[in-house]
């Protein structure tokens, strides 16, 4: 039987691995993931990368219809939301990190295809006006971090939407990292779902930047979570958390 967590994990390093952008542990967890459970690289979106290489190689040509139903092709197989409304690329209405599913190859797919279908489209909101919007949604949850021990300095909340599976974490105080060392990792506790943590996504804190927010990039849909936590992993981030070094908690009362 097939683990579908092992299953996105590897569709998300064959995504980057199309895009040439694996680092060499990435590269030695997608080999291992092929060992080791029978998955296969995607053909199709290596000749989709190709074509979209040549595509952008002369920014003064218009991609073939071809390859843009291709791009949109890959767009819905990522963002399942996608196929359920007339306009899969208007940004404003489907964000690429508002949708779990979607991979950030895929969300590469998505903005060109926005590029090519409507160069005069408005200027996409800054992540602060985009977390003050999803706070006005009445179904919305802001819950406070706590930092732990070592990461005591530390100030910032989450917030999280269930129906539209989105969410932004603000911190203040949060230790920069050299993505090199180690990186920051979001996981998201859900106990309806699994007894095991979803992956809400690595990201970096950089050096001066008193605040940050980062968007949540969940791997997979998540029920009603009752808990975010803040581990520190190494460079690339961990399929499963050991939680050698966790940073802040936010949990629900």
């Amino acid at each position: 039987m097939i683990d579908p967590e092992l299953s996105a994990r590897f569709e998300e390093l064959d995504a980057a691995r199309a895009f040439g952008d694996l680092s060499p542990e990435e590269h030695a967890e997608w080999t291992r993931l092929q060992e080791e459970q029978g998955f296969t690289p995607d053909v199709e979106l290596d000749l989709l990368v190709a074509g979209l290489t040549t595509s952008l190689g002369n920014l003064d040509a218009k991609p073939s219809d071809q390859l843009l139903q291709r791009l949109e092709a890959q767009t819905v197989r990522f963002m399942p939301l996608a196929a359920e409304t007339s306009k899969p690329v208007e940004a404003e209405v489907i964000p690429f990190w508002r949708h779990p599913a979607l991979g950030w190859a895929a969300a590469a797919c998505f903005a060109l295809v926005l590029f090519v279908s409507s160069e005069e489209s408005p200027t996409e909101p800054s992540l602060t006006d985009q977390r003050q919007a999803l706070l006005s949604e009445q179904q919305t949850v802001q819950l406070s971090f706590a930092g732990t021990e070592n990461f005591s300095g530390l100030e910032g909340d989450v917030v999280w939407t269930d129906d539209g599976q989105t969410g932004f974490m603000r911190f203040n105080g949060l230790p920069a990292n050299d993505p090199t060392a180690a990186q920051y990792q979001l996981w998201i506790v859900d106990p309806e779902r699994d007894e095991r943590p979803v992956d809400g996504g690595v990201f970096d804190i950089p050096a001066g930047q008193e605040e940050a927010i980062v968007p949540i990039r969940a791997t997979l849909p998540v029920n009603r979570p009752v808990a975010f936590v803040i581990t520190v992993e190494k460079p690339g981030g961990v399929v499963v958390s050991k939680q050698e070094i966790v940073a802040a908690i936010a949990q629900r009362g």
